[in-house]
């Protein structure tokens, strides 16, 4: 018994049959020359002690109940996350349409044709040999493949497999966006809560110059004073009504870049904010982590997706010098007779094979494979710099931290000395044994510390953020176990 294989099924048992050989490079993880530990990490302590960024929740990380509500706000409205997330889109269909590449397609067609022949145009003749003219029909249906190609040696692949990993470059990218916009929200609240302390501070200055103002005015009055001694408590008022508008404008633009990153007014019923004091639940995120962790950061996972995608499209470049072999099949039936369009005897075929060798293309070849490896090249130089960028961001943001915990108890200490010392000749001063230079000096050497002291706290908030993210915190909103992957509900 003879078994006849219909061609229209042909490219598709061709297509299970034969495996394609990749021409792509194997890929390696390049190896970047970086410390296996930050500066000032214990290397005795271990990834597993504690819980690292990447799986600590924003809102187990941040305490402040606004805070978390302005975050929430921003990921569901913030445009650059939109606009990263419809990238991602973007790309999946842009690699389902390379895929799709892969299987044969397959396509059904139907048309059918009725018209009349003109009679000297027909060649027929009637039974007395005149030339007559008649009615034409012709009926066709059928299933085919059209220039479906063999990927022997892998190119259909190999774009395939590019596609996908662009697909996955973008899907990094967006989960970066959303680090990085959490990180942002956070400082841009800090610089808003900072600036309205500072708000208050100048407030609270002038008021205090004022009422200084005052005694100074009637000591000038009685003769105890001289008019340097008013012009100098005059000058201290108005540096303290610039102080207060700049602490104003320092406000007003934080909540700007808050307006812009939600993506939307500041709502009115926002719940009531904490100390700044207060703004994390834990102490210290840990520092003895290995550098290695740094592979799990989006932007350095999108740089490494973005390296393969070169090195397929390698394998793609070098596959466009071997012979390319498409097919074209087709099956269905035709007739002249609508009737008759399924009878066995009308059944039509069609099997179109075509094989493309380059033999002189100019150097175009050649050209797209030199384009090929130069782009992966660049795709190895950007991985290495990426990862190499993001160490410095964790290294320069925990060596800050160190510094500025050691500032802020430093400045935390001489505030409150010059607080007490301005109490005391303020004290002096009422009494007369001070001197209303000696009080100015004192209130202003007690203000300055204060104002550093606020700025080195809005620094350090920042610093927290900031490490936070470069330790690609921020993907989740609740922690994350480590071992089993699921969340957990605290």
């Amino acid at each position: 018994m003879k078994i006849m294989i219909k061609p229209t099924l042909l490219a598709v048992l061709v297509t299970s049959l034969v495996s394609a050989c990749s021409m792509a490079p194997r890929y390696h993880q390049p190896s970047v020359n970086i410390d296996k530990q930050f500066p000032g990490s214990d290397a005795q302590q271990t990834a597993s002690d504690d819980v690292v960024a990447a799986n600590l929740g924003w809102q187990e990380y941040f305490a402040d109940p606004r805070l978390q509500q302005l975050i929430g706000i921003a990921l569901n409205n913030n445009q650059d996350l939109r606009i990263a997330a419809l990238n991602v889109e973007a790309v999946r269909a842009q690699y389902a349409i390379a895929r799709a590449d892969r299987l044969p397609a397959l396509s059904a067609t139907g048309n059918g044709n009725r018209g009349r022949i003109a009679q000297d145009l027909s060649g027929m003749r009637d039974a007395k040999g005149n030339p007559t003219s008649y009615v034409s029909e012709s009926y066709n249906v059928g299933l085919g493949v059209t220039a479906f190609e063999l990927d022997l040696f892998g190119r259909v692949k190999s774009l395939s497999d590019a596609a996908l990993n662009q697909y996955f470059a973008q899907q990094q990218t967006r989960d970066a966006t959303q680090i990085s916009l959490i990180a942002s929200v956070a400082k841009a609240y800090f610089d808003e809560r900072v600036a309205q302390a500072q708000m208050d501070l100048s407030a609270k200055v002038l008021r205090s110059r004022e009422e200084s103002k005052k005694l100074t005015d009637l000591q000038f009055a009685v003769g105890t004073n001289s008019q340097v001694d008013v012009d100098v408590a005059q000058s201290q008022i108005e540096t303290a009504r610039a102080d207060y508008a700049a602490a104003e404008q320092a406000r007003g633009q934080a909540r700007n870049a808050l307006v812009l990153l939600l993506g939307q007014p500041l709502p009115d019923d926002l719940p009531e904010a904490q100390a700044l004091s207060q703004q994390f639940i834990n102490t210290e995120l840990p520092v003895g982590l290995p550098s290695t962790v740094l592979y799990q950061r989006p932007d350095v996972r999108a740089a490494e997706f973005a390296l393969k995608s070169a090195n397929a499209n390698v394998g793609a470049a070098r596959a466009a010098f071997f012979p390319q072999i498409s097919l074209t099949g087709n099956i269905g039936s035709g007739s002249n007779d609508l009737g008759h369009l399924f009878n066995g005897p009308n059944q039509t075929w069609s099997f179109v094979p075509q094989i493309t060798l380059p033999i002189f293309t100019w150097g175009q070849n050649k050209a797209n494979l030199d384009l090929s490896k130069a782009r992966k090249n660049i795709a190895v130089a950007q991985y290495e710099q990426t990862v190499q960028s993001a160490f410095r961001d964790v290294a320069d943001a925990l060596i800050a931290r160190d510094s500025l915990k050691r500032q802020y108890q430093a400045k935390l200490s001489g505030e409150q000395a010059q607080t007490n010392r301005f109490k005391l000749v303020k004290l002096r001063f009422q009494h007369g044994i001070s001197s209303s230079l000696e009080l100015l000096d004192a209130e202003r050497d007690s203000y300055s510390a204060q104002q550093a002291l606020l700025q080195t706290q809005q620094t350090l908030l920042e610093n927290r953020a900031d490490i936070y993210k470069a330790l690609g915190g921020g993907l989740h909103a609740n922690t994350v176990a480590a071992k089993s992957g699921s969340p957990e509900k605290s």
